[in-house]
């Protein structure tokens, strides 16, 4: 049964106030700088639904819980921020409810930084680390992010996006910088991933 076209347009209205919101904060998404394994996925349902921009599809589990991905970087990365693109309305038991983080400079020595738990999330939810960090900065090699249990008892979890976020000004480059440019990109998003390789 395909959703009401206005229905699809709050939807990508709220998706794209996030991504706003996000750029206005001095903050770029450095997800496409790491690869990224999880525990498992169903068919058509992969893990590159993750990083695609579209709020129509999902990365989807498919097996026991807990579910996890598992994001690693070539360096040390300093994280602001983790924003998940959730949408209980449409995914009802699928929707994560709790959810643990846990980071290292290596899979040996992965600490757990903290537990959330999401209450019938519909956009984004950004997990920042402010009192969890003396800057705010989760600084690491690779972050392990566990889903621990879903809304409604349910077995697997749909995440329709995931962005890593870092200070751009820690970054190589400032806004000043990319409004100097001569890409001619208007957005941070377009302009941050025209520089940092």
């Amino acid at each position: 049964m395909e959703e009401p076209v206005d229905s699809v347009d709050h939807e990508e209205v709220i998706y794209l106030r996030g991504i706003q919101d996000m750029e206005s904060e001095g903050l770029i998404d450095i997800s496409n700088l790491a690869s990224c394994e999880v525990s498992s996925s169903k068919q058509g349902c992969e893990i590159n639904k993750l990083r695609d921009d579209l709020i129509s599809t999902y990365w989807q589990s498919d097996g026991p819980q807990p579910h996890y991905l598992l994001i690693k970087f070539t360096k040390c990365v300093n994280i602001s921020m983790i924003s998940f693109y959730l949408n209980y309305s449409i995914d009802e038991s699928y929707t994560p409810e709790k959810i643990k983080i846990l980071a290292g400079s290596g899979e040996h020595d992965l600490i757990e930084v903290l537990n959330y738990e999401f209450f019938q999330p519909i956009g984004w939810q950004n997990i920042n680390f402010q009192n969890i960090c003396n800057n705010g900065l989760l600084k690491c090699y690779i972050l392990k992010i566990k889903f621990i249990s879903n809304h409604q008892n349910g077995k697997d979890c749909h995440v329709r996006c995931l962005k890593i976020l870092s200070p751009i000004n820690l970054n190589n480059f400032d806004s000043n910088q990319l409004d100097n440019d001569n890409i001619g990109f208007t957005s941070i998003k377009f302009k941050s991933e025209s520089v940092v390789r």
